[in-house]
């Protein structure tokens, strides 16, 4: 329905991290300090050296990328300017197990949320099944769980829809893994290649990992297929259990059948401004000692990492046009406001491409070219895939939920060539020389 559709158009997910900042450490000891000193700092602020204009205005505070507008003296103002600095700091001391379950309860909701928009637009009636596993298993519709020491997921299936002709929407949460050597040895070499602190990996830790996946294989050519996540990797030290680190990862891109470059642009478009709202692109100097980590947070090197994650090497080409991807970004309340966003725009970046393409005719030639980009797609889960080779690697994995990703129907043909100067050929020269679809 294009009434609905706008409407979540019109969703700004960036206000609703503005809000979980405003309200986000209550009762935290940092507060509850700055609540008895804060008196003390007002009145200093009387003296002469510290004294602020009395007049009273209406200003623009800027604190850590937050603008907010009061009307207040200089006194109060600068009290606000404390109480924000305060809660910063409160939110910065949350800890890593903290964050994880936040980020938990968080794509539980989320799951249900989406998938209810998605049953909607696609308005044919096909309903996603659901396949709950451990703890997930026998739970009502609100999805609680009593025993959060136990792992569990809930897989979401949808199938033979107008709009989506297969789509998955995956939630697992695992917890209190252990580490073996192999994996624990790749995840060091990753902290060490981009010198990040926190606890050394080692084999025997423990580790806990929730993550939310969604791939939406459309039924029309002109739609394209649509793929993102949101994750977090918790490790607690085996020797120190106080001792504990997390990272967030994910993501979201696009994999065309049939380039309409507006719609790519319009994507990469909301990627870019929500990337720019949070980290902006001033905020990265040259002198800055972390420089290069903080450059992993910036639109443009996320949207780089995508097309190298996204890479088919034995054919030489990208498997779509991109979006954005991240990975080892340490977990605190500013990057969990980060994916929490990354998470609620998934919809609003995609559906209006739906509403614009969905009802295009197609005949039987785009719909086997469709089946046979399709293959690579397969081709890429299969070979190259993290988190495949992840989930098959398990002692006993469930392999249903490992490959719910792979689409409905695909081809394979014997040296297929597009013809010279037709839209399929246009498509494989942008996969193979990924471009810049904003500036």
């Amino acid at each position: 329905s294009a009434s609905y559709l706008q409407k979540i158009r019109r969703q700004k997910p960036t206000t609703m991290g503005k809000q979980r900042r405003q309200n986000g450490a209550n009762a935290s000891p940092v507060l509850l300090f700055a609540m008895m000193i804060c008196p003390i700092l007002l009145a200093i602020s009387t003296v002469e050296s510290f004294s602020f204009p009395t007049s009273t205005s209406l200003l623009t505070v800027q604190s850590q990328n937050k603008v907010t507008r009061s009307s207040c003296t200089g006194t109060s103002l600068w009290a606000t300017k404390v109480e924000d600095d305060v809660k910063d700091a409160a939110k910065a001391a949350s800890s890593p197990d903290e964050i994880f379950e936040q980020f938990t309860d968080f794509i539980m909701n989320h799951q249900k949320s989406m998938i209810a928009q998605i049953e909607q637009v696609d308005g044919s009636g096909c309903l996603f099944t659901r396949d709950g596993w451990g703890a997930f298993a026998n739970t009502s519709d609100a999805d609680s769980i009593a025993d959060k020491s136990k792992s569990g997921g809930i897989t979401r299936v949808v199938q033979g829809g107008d709009v989506v002709e297969k789509g998955a929407c995956s939630l697992t949460v695992i917890r209190n893994g252990v580490l073996t050597a192999d994996r624990a040895a790749t995840i060091r070499g990753r902290q060490e290649e981009q010198g990040a602190g926190g606890v050394v990996v080692r084999e025997g830790d423990s580790y806990s990992a929730a993550a939310l996946s969604v791939v939406l294989h459309t039924r029309n050519p002109y739609v394209p297929t649509f793929r993102s996540d949101v994750r977090i990797f918790l490790v607690k030290s085996s020797t120190d259990n106080s001792k504990s680190t997390a990272w967030f990862g994910g993501g979201s891109d696009l994999t065309p059948y049939y380039l309409i470059d507006q719609d790519i642009i319009n994507f990469h478009t909301h990627l870019q401004t929500m990337c720019n709202t949070h980290f902006p692109p001033e905020s990265i100097t040259d002198n800055d000692d972390n420089t290069q980590r903080e450059q992993q947070l910036s639109y443009k090197q996320m949207k780089k990492s995508c097309d190298e994650y996204f890479y088919l090497p034995a054919r030489s080409e990208h498997r779509g046009v991109g979006g954005i991807f991240f990975d080892d970004l340490d977990a605190t309340e500013n990057t969990l406001d980060f994916v929490r966003d990354v998470a609620e725009g998934w919809m609003p970046s995609w559906l209006p491409i739906v509403e614009k393409r969905g009802k295009m005719e197609y005949g039987d030639e785009e719909r086997h070219w469709q089946c046979l980009r399709r293959g690579r797609y397969l081709e890429f889960n299969l070979l190259y895939d993290r988190g495949v080779k992840f989930g098959l690697a398990n002692a006993n994995p469930r392999v249903e939920g490992v490959m719910v990703s792979a689409p409905p129907q695909i081809a394979f043909d014997y040296n297929h060539v597009p013809k010279e100067g037709s839209e399929e050929e246009r498509l494989i020269k942008i996969l193979k020389s990924p471009i810049d679809w904003v500036k």
